[in-house]
């Protein structure tokens, strides 16, 4: 596939707003004060972030960022493996690497290194490197259900768009071209019928959450709140979506009604039986973005990372 780096100013700007819309919801707290909606603004020492849970519920592998120089040897920035309760936590990889999505046998990671989508075994000992499309930058992989292809999200460019993928890197095909549809950063339904994705645009005064079928037929906005509509994920049963929205976790049904919020935090994951959410949200002094499970209902939050 001959692709061309080629940044468009309509994606720039669409960009540009979409970030300057979070900073007009987010100013420096006042001094001995805290808005859980600013925490990204606080944290000193780390940051645990996209989260990801295996299919079988027993492991969370999640991208740790360590904000202190120099790094702790114990703990230092890398992709990191869990057990669900948070035990057990090991590295995977050292260095920058974030946004997992398991293959659904569990034995494969798939995430990306500053723009190049790998592949990885859960062991960490076998790993492939994509480099069909050198001059894209490639984020958000997710692995389908089924685990014959993996989504990703090549932003900022005409020659970008969504791609499905074989997990070979043999077949690629674009999904969602930004002449048309520029609609990112895309998740499977458990069945591999449907898409959801966010979608920004110049005339919206946000991001917001958009859902079709693969044919890409049936196009459906799921928000129009005006505010900063990210990070959407599917349930396992199907029957619900999660996602962050200002800093806020959120859930829905997939015909976007009865939203409502569970907690303050981002990038949002599903356990296999849809009874939970993982998620990225301060610690209590303020000082790390740890990983949490919430139910659904909004109860029982408990502090997974440390």
């Amino acid at each position: 596939m001959n692709l061309n780096r080629n940044i468009s100013s309509f994606h720039v700007n669409a960009y540009l707003l979409a970030i300057s819309t979070v900073f007009a919801n987010s100013c420096v707290p006042e001094a001995g004060q805290h808005s859980p909606s600013e925490y990204e603004l606080e944290i000193s020492i780390s940051s645990d972030k996209t989260p990801a849970i295996s299919q079988d519920g027993n492991l969370i592998a999640y991208y740790h960022e360590c904000l202190e120089n120099p790094e702790p040897e114990g703990y230092p920035t890398g992709l990191y493996l869990m057990n669900s309760d948070g035990t057990n936590r090991r590295l995977v990889l050292k260095g920058r690497h974030w946004s997992p999505s398991w293959s659904p046998d569990g034995n494969w990671l798939a995430f990306t290194s500053d723009g190049t989508l790998r592949i990885i075994n859960f062991e960490g000992d076998s790993i492939r490197t994509f480099h069909g499309m050198q001059d894209l930058l490639l984020y958000s992989p997710d692995w389908s259900g089924d685990g014959k292809e993996i989504l990703f999200s090549a932003p900022m460019t005409l020659n970008g768009g969504v791609f499905r993928m074989s997990p070979d890197f043999l077949s690629i095909k674009r999904i969602l071209n930004p002449q048309t549809n520029n609609g990112m950063y895309a998740s499977w339904s458990p069945d591999r019928s449907k898409i959801v994705y966010q979608k920004g645009n110049q005339s919206w005064e946000s991001v917001e959450i958009f859902i079709t079928d693969t044919a890409l037929v049936s196009e459906k906005r799921l928000t129009d709140d005006n505010k900063d509509d990210r990070h959407a994920a599917w349930s396992s049963d199907g029957n619900m979506i999660t996602w962050s929205s200002n800093v806020l976790i959120k859930v829905m049904n997939i015909d976007g009604t009865n939203q409502k919020m569970l907690d303050y935090g981002q990038y949002p994951c599903w356990t296999p039986d849809s009874k939970y959410i993982i998620y990225s949200n301060a610690n209590l002094d303020v000082t790390k973005e740890v990983i949490w499970r919430i139910n659904i209902d909004g109860k029982n939050k408990t502090q997974l990372t440390f």
